[in-house]
């Protein structure tokens, strides 16, 4: 269907921008700038994608979206509501810098795509299954996109795009693995999927932790299992990044529990084998490899018990602190594409924070 949703008292909030100096363990000569960026306190942001080093925006509960062009300095929020509900949107896309998609999580999900920057909304996708959940939504260039949700009647939904959005259709159960009882996905951060070309993979967790991957854009899919923490409801894979076609990692760890767990796992032959990186954490609920070409054993994660850099190679991890010492505790992150040493990160209370890592 294809309704049209004018925007709900649309207006342009300026921030004050807390500026400050993060002084780090990741080097002794070093400091990195960081920026605070307050939105609305009582949302909870689990999306966030960064177009370009001005430009990034975000989803939210409550049915709230926002984004910036001029990184941070001014802030346009606004929401959407549709048959008397505000979604909680998890999951976010943007395509270029006018067109942008925002997908909410459970019954009835709803998928909405704007191309003029949010002035109007249309309803491009809907599942009223009382079972469905999605969990996150990725897109390999401006057309091609596809996002995983929980598994109904033991499949999992796999929901594509060629179009940019327009339609999707839907992955045959007959070409997924059937999900093993208590397996799901996690929708901690929108990066349970992940894509490189044709590639396609995707996470799970709760009873069982296994790295799902597709050779032809998730037409069929093959699971491999993994070392991860596995077995209750919240234990398992909350976040997967690959670097190439071959080098992945996966994060998450047991949300229920503070000993030390096994929270990293890395793969160098596309998904099929994982080594597991021990680290006294329980969990991490967002994980990105440093987008540069000479260190791809850097990895970035976040999640409630703060941000860490981690040398998978050396398996040695080091915390990211702001200036006072405080842990850095977000949801979610993203590098720019322009500069790998800048991350957007985003996560309780309305927060947004930009961090500038230097080498």
């Amino acid at each position: 269907m294809k309704n049209i949703l004018k925007r709900l008292s649309f207006k342009k909030i300026i921030f004050f921008i807390i500026y400050g100096i993060i002084f780090p363990v990741i080097s002794f000569s070093q400091s990195n700038d960081i920026q605070f960026f307050q939105t609305l306190p009582h949302l909870s942001i689990r999306a966030i994608e960064v177009l370009n080093d001005s430009t990034v925006w975000f989803a939210a509960n409550h049915g709230v979206w926002g984004f910036t062009e001029n990184n941070g300095r001014t802030w346009t929020i606004d929401s959407i509501k549709t048959d008397s509900v505000y979604p909680e949107f998890r999951s976010i896309a943007l395509l270029n810098d006018s067109t942008v998609l925002l997908m909410s999580i459970n019954s009835p999900a709803y998928l909405f795509k704007t191309t003029d920057k949010g002035k109007n909304w249309r309803l491009v996708y809907t599942n009223k299954h009382k079972d469905i959940f999605f969990d996150s939504m990725k897109f390999r260039n401006a057309k091609e996109g596809i996002a995983i949700g929980d598994p109904v009647d033991g499949c999992f939904q796999i929901i594509k795009t060629i179009d940019g959005g327009e339609w999707w259709t839907q992955t045959k159960c007959e070409n997924i693995p059937e999900a093993f009882a208590g397996e799901a996905c996690f929708a901690a951060s929108n990066t349970c999927i992940e894509m490189f070309n044709n590639n396609v993979w995707f996470a799970t967790g709760g009873k069982h932790a296994r790295v799902f991957y597709s050779s032809d854009f998730g037409e069929h899919f093959k699971a491999f299992n993994t070392p991860m923490i596995q077995g209750d409801t919240m234990t398992g894979i909350y976040s997967i990044d690959f670097y190439n076609e071959k080098t992945g990692v996966v994060a998450g760890g047991n949300y229920g529990k503070t000993d030390s767990s096994i929270t990293i796992a890395t793969t160098n032959d596309g998904g099929k084998t994982w080594k597991e990186i021990k680290t006294k954490v329980p969990h991490f609920g967002c994980v990105q490899i440093k987008p540069s070409a000479t260190k791809t054993e850097t990895i970035i994660v976040t999640g409630y018990d703060g941000t860490f850099e981690i040398n998978t190679s050396q398996k040695k991890i080091k915390e990211i602190l702001d200036k006072n010492g405080a842990e850095l505790k977000f949801n979610t992150f993203r590098f720019s594409k322009q500069n790998p040493n800048i991350m957007w990160l985003a996560g309780r209370n309305g927060k947004i924070a930009r961090l500038k890592i230097k080498d």
